[in-house]
């Protein structure tokens, strides 16, 4: 295998197994070389710019994918199939829609598409391999399609995943929520009557830990707000008395929508500036070793 097909297929693993006639070029292939790929035994043709490796297996995040590539440029899926995508109950990821800007000028027969004036990238993020928009703009866009309280009731289940929150629902629309946008009077509504601190009801791990810090003693509450001057960021669990902080982060959810830097600059600003003592747990623990939550606090508090 020559180092371009070794570099095709490499991309593709971690692609869901499909490529761009862009790609193979951008590898030393010419335009008509890259194009004939499709006559080889390794790759076969979805479109006239997406090719799929031959060994890879369908799924829904390769028919994902294949739309938002032959669309290029910006393209992320949107509306409901983009809230399946998050894990929203309810919502059909089919037929596709993407969101796109003008820097996009490609259609593409995989899916719909909706041409905003501009989509900044911190509204837009690649979750289990297919980009999509953040939960902000999501949060929008199903005010835009979905009759008002079905909108609420999806918009809830985000904020209760903590995919998003108040205040970064008021970010965004300070941000995008330009007059005349669709969604954005409905989804200011939902925001006004909520305001920063509301608390949905609590998930089914939320309530799962609040019963695990109940039965070992520990006083806790759940969805605090913690930091001084500056944000810092919602979190879990928040100890009644003490400066005790416990993030249960989220497998599913946390590469997706947390920067590593920005993730260790949060908690040292919690810690150095704001005199918190923070543990972190993950949401396997929480299922297959309960014992660790009330240990984790504890830990923080011996550190006190």
């Amino acid at each position: 295998m020559d180092d371009r097909r070794r570099d095709l297929y490499r991309l593709s693993r971690r692609q869901s197994g499909l490529i761009t006639v862009r790609h193979a070029q951008d590898v030393g292939y010419s335009d008509t070389a890259a194009r004939r790929l499709a006559e080889t035994d390794e790759w076969e043709t979805l479109t006239d710019r997406v090719l799929r490796h031959r060994s890879s297996p369908t799924s829904d995040a390769q028919r994902l994918l294949a739309a938002v590539l032959d669309a290029g440029g910006d393209a992320a899926i949107t509306d409901l199939p983009s809230a399946s995508w998050w894990g929203l109950g309810g919502c059909s990821r089919w037929p596709i829609v993407l969101l796109t800007t003008r820097a996009s000028r490609r259609r593409t027969e995989l899916a719909r598409t909706l041409e905003i004036r501009s989509l900044p990238p911190e509204w837009s993020v690649v979750h289990h391999g297919v980009p999509t928009v953040r939960p902000e703009m999501l949060a929008l866009r199903l005010f835009a399609v979905c009759r008002e309280e079905r909108a609420i009731a999806l918009v809830d289940q985000l904020w209760s995943r903590r995919l998003l929150s108040g205040r970064s629902v008021r970010r965004f629309l300070g941000q995008m929520g330009e007059r005349g946008r669709n969604g954005t009077a409905g989804l200011r509504r939902y925001y006004n009557k909520r305001g920063d601190d509301y608390e949905p009801p609590a998930s089914g791990l939320e309530g799962r830990v609040m019963q695990l810090l109940d039965d070992a003693g520990v006083p806790m509450r759940r969805q605090i707000d913690s930091g001084g001057e500056h944000w810092t960021g919602r979190v879990d669990f928040r100890h009644e008395t003490l400066p005790v902080i416990l993030e249960v982060q989220s497998e599913e959810y946390h590469a997706s929508l947390t920067a590593k830097g920005h993730d260790a600059e949060r908690r040292r600003r919690l810690e150095d500036d704001d005199g918190f003592a923070v543990e972190e747990i993950w949401d396997t623990d929480v299922w297959a070793r309960p014992w660790k939550v009330a240990e984790a606090v504890r830990s923080a508090i011996a550190r006190l």
